[in-house]
């Protein structure tokens, strides 16, 4: 292979180098993976028929990656460049997280703000894209078993041009995409695959060898494992086969005969298939191999990590010692790369190691890698993605870093009821909720709730944090009542506990005045809202995130009551010392301003609360990306103030951004989604366009009565807007009833000196 070639490209009119080599673990020798010379073939057939993309589809451990590997290798020749990428998550950011890949395209610095702005799948399209100029590419993708992912992105990679090829290795079968089937060995290249690793064994018969992998159904990664572990072990083939004919079958945890190499894909045909090559694997294990205690407690470490992933000498250096390993480690993962329980592969000028996931698997089931053994680890791990928006030493995308190893451990450890995976799956949840994937964060904390009733007392004060955090989750996703019913109970627990001055019960009070604002319930909010902040003041200084905190919940309040003044004091006392802490661009300080805006738009300050919106807009496009639920919240609010700026048709084009962003994040029920609905409405109706508005408004009128009740203040809003919209289209009978029927509501809910309630009375009597 030309290692060392650099191609001169021209991408978008500027000269740029280019290396041939768009990532640094290309393989450039696949002399011991043998045969496959039909699949190869039919690989060549499809790609010179001009498919972009095939698809390798077979059971794990049956060759995939060696087949990818043997035909970059032998066809090298015939591209300009060459690239290998292994799927660790998702293919958005496989593709946009290889930093080494990047800086080879010249676009690490342009992806990598993309990705900071949670952009993915707009930076996953700009790297295919610069493939796309190059032309001439061959691209592996290793790993890709996400059914759903492979769905959403086939149009994407078929749609590739000038010679851009795409060679995936996947376990599933996604419909309609080009797929070569890799199944078992032939018996001749089982054969000298064996021979190859086997060397001891050079001289027995071909027979005598075809007898023996039989018995193994010629399965690749069996043979392999048999093999080099027979030459570690330097175990004799007389032995060897003894081994395999007394013990191998008729073994009580092996429960086929055969090795079932049929029914690929997501089934679970595959499943049990899987778990059959296990318990072979196993059995290789504990009769061929020869490992020693300190080999073991390696592999152990090494299975808590994320499987199918590579991992450098300094993070596996640093990784062990947490385990109290630390002597000559590398010679040790050598050795253990020649028994194959680990692949060695290379990074830049390191070393690097990954572990195939039915050893993985194996290892964990077999060698009780159990919760006690991971404890520590997980504490530590749960430490590292623990986050807080008012803790001002957080970062929010650092903490995000570890969240692969966090979910590895919450794969194997999520069902056991220990404080440790409690906190995990809780910390989890936060990041989740934090990046606005709110039904993933509810899961994790409702999990995490679940463990701590088991293990701790009915009172306990751990109990009423997860409570706390779980109700957050829930009134994101509307469920209010069942938000209020948990902050309620953990409010009553962590008084008993801890007294009325305790920080905690501030934080329980917060929470809970927060979901009394969504039912309405102002003057109950206000109420506990004015105790926060006085607990505040007393136990932080005045200064301290957690104050400003509680003055801008209050202040939202006492917005909602009319008190607007009042409200402008607080939010304007709370930013400038957020900023102090913060800096600008942080999210914490685009809320702030985004709710300074919308009381400066109550008090007619207009200008002033545009230039907050367009700020905070701005910051959280950064921070969260154009799909966040928190985006389309600022966007909505923003085109509120074009609105009453007089820049409808800008404030309709970000409405309908933000009501389609809505709709995606959390379906057509939720109170989210009818606020949009309503706010579009009200621009519509400026427009004249007045059809579309009424069935936006009676839409987010039935929301919202079966979400709140007919006596909530959000039904009063969209009563009156849609009634404002009836009287323009000549329907006054129909108007003046909703106009009532919203007076009548403010009244109840706000107080008759309310500007809400004095205004519906004006239409109510008009």
């Amino acid at each position: 292979m030309r290692v060392g070639d650099i191609i001169n490209n021209n991408i978008q009119e500027q000269a740029i180098i280019i290396p041939r080599l768009l990532t640094n673990n290309i393989c450039i020798n696949a002399e011991h993976i043998i045969g496959r010379e039909k699949e190869l073939k039919i690989i060549a057939e499809f790609f010179t028929q001009n498919k972009s993309t095939v698809l390798l589809n077979g059971i794990v451990g049956m060759g995939k990656t060696s087949v990818a590997t043997k035909y970059l290798v032998e066809n090298e020749k015939n591209y300009k460049y060459l690239a290998w990428l292994t799927v660790q998550s998702s293919l958005a950011e496989t593709f946009t997280n290889d930093d080494v890949f990047l800086k080879a395209l010249q676009i690490k610095d342009e992806v990598k703000k993309l990705r900071e702005e949670k952009q993915f799948d707009t930076a996953f399209k700009v790297v295919l894209h610069h493939l796309n100029c190059l032309g001439n590419i061959l691209i592996i993708l290793d790993n890709a078993n996400d059914l759903d992912d492979l769905k959403k992105y086939k149009g994407l990679f078929d749609s590739a041009q000038n010679g851009c090829r795409y060679l995936i290795t996947s376990h599933t079968i996604p419909e309609y995409w080009t797929i070569v089937m890799i199944e078992h060995l032939p018996p001749d290249e089982a054969v000298k695959l064996y021979k190859k690793f086997a060397t001891h064994h050079i001289y027995v018969s071909d027979d005598e060898i075809k007898n023996l992998l039989e018995k193994l159904s010629y399965h690749t990664l069996l043979i392999e494992l048999v093999a080099k572990s027979a030459y570690t072990s330097r175990i004799a083939f007389e032995k060897l086969e003894k081994i395999i004919s007394e013990k191998f079958i008729h073994d009580p945890t092996l429960n086929k005969r055969k090795v079932a190499t049929g029914g690929h894909g997501d089934s679970s045909h595959d499943n049990a298939n899987s778990e059959t090559v296990e318990n072979y694997i196993w059995f290789i294990f504990k009769n061929i191999s020869c490992i020693s205690d300190t080999e073991k407690e390696i592999l152990k470490a090494v299975a808590l990590l994320p499987v199918a992933t590579t991992f450098d000498e300094d993070f596996l250096e640093a990784h062990l010692k947490f385990f109290g390993i630390k002597n000559d480690i590398f010679n040790i993962l050598d050795e253990l790369v020649g028994c194959g329980w680990l692949q060695l592969e290379s990074l830049l000028e390191k070393r690097a190691y990954k572990m195939h996931p039915l050893i993985a698997d194996v290892i964990v089931k077999k060698l009780e890698v159990s919760v006690a053994f991971a404890d520590k680890y997980i504490t530590h791990i749960a430490s590292l993605i623990n986050y807080s928006s008012l803790n001002p030493e957080h970062n929010l995308f650092e903490n995000n870093k570890y969240k692969h190893l966090a979910e590895r451990l919450s794969d194997l450890y999520k069902n056991e009821n220990t404080a440790p995976v409690a906190e995990l799956l809780g910390n989890i949840g936060n990041l989740e909720q934090e990046f606005g994937f709110y039904k993933k964060a509810a899961e994790n904390k409702e999990h995490a709730l679940q463990i701590a009733e088991t293990i701790f007392e009915k009172n306990n004060a751990t109990i009423a944090k997860y409570q706390s955090n779980l109700a957050t989750v829930y009134r994101d996703l509307g469920h209010y009542a069942r938000a209020a019913e948990l902050l309620e109970i953990a409010l009553a627990s962590t008084l008993k506990n801890f007294g009325k001055d305790h920080p905690s019960v501030a934080v329980h009070q917060s929470n809970l005045a927060i979901v009394y604002q969504d039912f309405g319930h102002y003057a109950r909010a206000a109420e506990l809202l004015e105790i926060v902040l006085a607990s505040t003041l007393k136990n932080f200084d005045g200064d301290h995130p957690i104050v400003a905190a509680s003055q801008s919940n209050l202040a939202n309040v006492y917005g909602d009551l009319g008190r607007y003044d009042r409200a402008s004091e607080l939010l304007e006392t709370a930013l400038v010392s957020e900023l102090k802490f913060f800096g600008n661009g942080h999210p914490t300080i685009a809320v702030r301003q985004s709710n300074l805006a919308i009381v400066y738009r109550a008090l007619g300050r207009y200008d002033r609360a545009a230039e907050l919106l367009e700020t905070a807009l701005t910051s959280d496009l950064k921070n969260f990306g154009e799909d966040h639920p928190i985006v389309s919240k600022r966007q909505s609010n923003l085109a509120i103030v074009y609105q009453d700026l007089g820049r409808s048709d800008r404030a309709a084009e970000l409405l309908e951004t933000a009501l389609a962003s809505d709709l995606k994040n959390f379906g057509k029920d939720h109170p989210t989604l009818a606020v949009s609905q309503s706010n579009l409405a009200n621009v519509y109706s400026e427009l004249g366009r007045y059809n579309r508005a009424s069935k936006l408004l009676e839409t987010a009128l039935t929301s919202a009565e079966k979400n709140f009740g007919k006596d909530h203040p959000n039904v009063a809003t969209y009563q009156n807007n849609l009634a404002s919209v009836y009287y323009k289209t000549g329907k006054k009978a129909e108007a003046k009833v909703f106009w009532q029927a919203a007076y009548e509501n403010c009244l109840k809910n706000l107080g008759v000196a309310h500007p809400y309630t004095i205004k519906s009375k004006e239409y109510a009597e008009m």
